[in-house]
């Protein structure tokens, strides 16, 4: 189910923005949010970071919808970060910047709160914005020529504390240190050495069969059971207080009451997988 495509500006049903860089298709139980501006390296522009918000939206409220992947379309890039091209006209002053990282802090905000397991299916360039889309999935999966990095001194602009807070709960604070400051590009081993990738694959067909692969098994276990677990470690990385735990007691609670818990019993039992239906 193709949502949207280029050539496709009206409005999808239940959707808000909408633009032509972004692909958007469900197929599985498995959401995949294609970032489509190959001619600059799928950079982020103005409209696909309007259009964003409302597709995570339809991700997380979506019952059938188990899984997110998040891709670049063409073979270079990932995502190459803000398309700076547009920065003389809509982040040219301290206001307009404002409006602009209100529009960064509304798509991280839904990718961190997102209650469903995300793939980022790396390749080529990933960087800036990119990497930090990459930063928060729970898997990444990296083609061989994967070069991610954080240009941001390189370009005149600060990298901010929220976005630094990103790369220390991944490579811990000395590395993040490294990678900011210095701007530098890192690939092949040391992404799965640095734990910015869990796989490094030959090529991007081979990532790809990668992430189709986990996408299923994520997709076949219990929605419920898997929200649970992602509240848990939203919850374990809380920066602004303790661990809500009358949250995550809601969401296990929901797991022993479900229908999906007697289905594990039952398949366990016997002896064939299990069917959940997230109820």
């Amino acid at each position: 189910m193709r949502l949207l495509g280029r050539g496709n500006r009206g409005p999808a049903r239940g959707e808000g923005a909408v633009t032509s860089f972004i692909h958007f298709d469900v197929s599985g139980g498995v959401a995949r949010l294609t970032l489509d501006n190959p001619r600059r390296l799928n950079a982020m522009n103005a409209e696909m970071w309007q259009a964003m918000p409302g597709l995570l939206r339809r991700v997380a409220e979506d019952p059938a919808i188990r899984v997110l992947v998040l891709a670049g379309a063409g073979e270079r890039a990932f995502c190459t970060g803000n398309d700076i091209s547009e920065f003389d006209t809509i982040r040219n002053n301290p206001e307009a910047a404002a409006r602009y990282n209100g529009w960064q802090r509304e798509v991280a905000h839904g990718l961190q709160r997102m209650e469903k397991p995300i793939i980022a299916a790396m390749h080529g360039y990933c960087l800036g914005a990119g990497f930090e889309f990459a930063l928060m999935a729970d898997f990444r999966h990296a083609a061989a020529d994967t070069r991610v990095g954080i240009p941001a001194v390189r370009l005149g602009l600060p990298y901010r504390l929220e976005d630094i807070e990103k790369v220390a709960d991944v490579v811990g604070l000395g590395r993040a240190r490294e990678m900011v400051l210095l701007g530098r590009q890192y690939g092949g081993e040391e992404l799965r050495e640095l734990g910015l990738a869990q796989q490094v694959l030959p090529d991007i067909a081979a990532m790809e069969a990668s992430v189709a692969e986990l996408a299923r098994e994520l997709a076949a276990n219990a929605p419920l059971s898997l929200r649970a677990a992602k509240i848990a470690f939203q919850e374990l990385a809380r920066r602004e207080g303790p661990p809500d735990r009358a949250r995550t007691d809601v969401a296990e609670d929901a797991c022993y009451a479900s229908a999906d818990y007697a289905e594990g019993r039952r398949a366990k039992a016997e002896k064939r997988p299990p069917v959940f239906t997230g109820a």
